[in-house]
Order: structure tokens, then sequence, then C-alpha cells
């Protein structure tokens, strides 16, 4: 009888995130060269370059040409189930935010974001995009819009150097409270690519957000661009009963 299983690469690749997993590589070391590992494990180089190829697309390696093969830092960790603040989570780890407005215009709302902010079709909002880094690494695309009833003047404010739900709370009185949030997996688009600094097609996670003040009203829709490489979504999970069942 026949067995199937992973192909060599890809044993090669969880061998090698075990080592990473368990502290036997550290981030910034540089790896074996690409002779020995093969040697290492018994494959050609073309193999070995396949599971480094997956490495890299994972965002767990860095592969620098002239230099070699480099153990990547580790990445930024973001709560699924959580109203997540990227400007006070990034402060409370140390992690330096910053912003880079790529537009902010005062516009007539389409029927589609109208339908989602609860405004008439046409009604003036805000809509903004902004490049979100961590030090000088782009993390995050931001897309966001804004009922201009409620936040009059928002476009004269300065959102490159201050938390927009910071500003909310301090100059609107508008405290954002709870949100509805999706999250799927993506391909980046040529410009996502660009503006994050990696290669179209790289993948990415989007995650659509409408978030709520304490009253109940809809304040802001937006949707993050995550790069795929940098950034890992954590969740925790319990033991759900069934009529009468335990599924674990």
């Amino acid at each position: 009888m026949s067995q199937t299983g992973p192909p060599i690469y890809m044993r090669i690749v969880e061998s090698l995130i075990e080592r990473i997993e368990e502290g036997h590589i550290s981030p910034g070391d540089q790896l074996a060269p690409e002779r020995a590992l093969a040697a290492e494990f018994g494959v050609n180089r073309r193999t070995l370059r396949q599971a480094l190829d997956v490495l890299q697309r994972r965002g767990l390696v860095e592969r620098r040409q002239g230099a070699g093969t480099f153990l990547a830092q580790p990445k930024v960790e973001r709560p699924a189930a959580e109203f997540f603040h990227f400007t006070e989570r990034a402060r409370r780890h140390d992690l330096n935010p910053g912003s880079l407005v790529l537009s902010l215009e005062r516009i007539a709302a389409s029927r589609f974001i109208a339908s989602k902010l609860g405004v008439a079709a046409g009604a003036d909002v805000y809509k903004c995009r902004r490049l979100r880094t961590l030090g000088a690494e782009p993390i995050m695309l931001e897309t966001f819009s804004l009922p201009a009833g409620l936040f009059p003047g928002f476009d004269r404010l300065d959102i490159e150097s201050r938390s927009v739900y910071e500003i909310l709370a301090n100059e609107y009185g508008v405290e954002v409270e709870w949100a509805r949030q999706s999250l799927e997996a993506v391909a980046l688009s040529d410009a996502e690519a660009r503006w994050l600094g990696v290669a179209p097609g790289d993948p990415g996670m989007l995650e659509h957000r409408l978030a709520h003040d304490r009253v109940g009203r809809i304040v802001e829709f937006g949707s993050d661009l995550y790069r795929g490489d940098r950034v890992r979504f954590i969740t925790d999970a319990a033991t759900v009963a069934v009529e009468g069942a335990r599924i674990d």
C-alpha cells in the first residue's frame, strides 16, 4: 500500500520552523549556507531553495543578495477578537507607530459608503487613506470614512502624528467603544504592494470595520490591509457545547 506525505521541501520547512520556534535560531541570525543546509537535509540546492522560498513568503526569513539568508524579526501580533487601537497598542509595546497621509478629502458619499455609515447618499464624508508604520517599516494600509456632519473641520487636523480615535475623543467628544469586524486573506495589488514594500501578489490580511460610539452610532467605516509577512492574527478559543456534545 503506497503512502503519501508532504513533499521533501515541506519537510525541510517544518524542520526549520521547529528550530525557530524552539529558539535555536534568533532574529537576525544568519542561517547556514545553502550548500551546507542542502547537505544536512540530504537534498539538492534546488529543493533546499524551494523550502527557503516558502519561509520567505511566510515572512520568517530574509534573503539578502550576496549575503545569505537571515531569520526575520518576530511578527507583530494582532488580537483578532479585540477592537484594535493600532497607535495605542504599538506605544504600549514600544514599537514607535507612525503614519503617512496618502490622501484626505471631503467628498459626497457613494451609496455604498452612505449605507455603511447610515447617512444619505451624497452626504458629505471625509475619506482618508494612511500608511501605518512601526519604526520605519510599513505595516498596514488604512482607509476610513467619517460622517462630516459629526466631525466638522476634521480635514484641518493633524492625523499624521496623532491617533484618529484620540482626535475623535478629544476634539469632538466621541468615544469609539466597539466595532463589528471581518477578516479575509487577499493577494496584494501592484499599488498596495508598492506602498507596503513587498511584491505584487504577496499575501495580505484585509480587515473591514464598522466602529460605533458609546450610544451605538456608527462613526467610522474602515478597511485595514496588513502585510501578511509581518503581522500574525491571534485569538483565544474555547470548547463549545452543542446539544450536549463537546466540540474541541
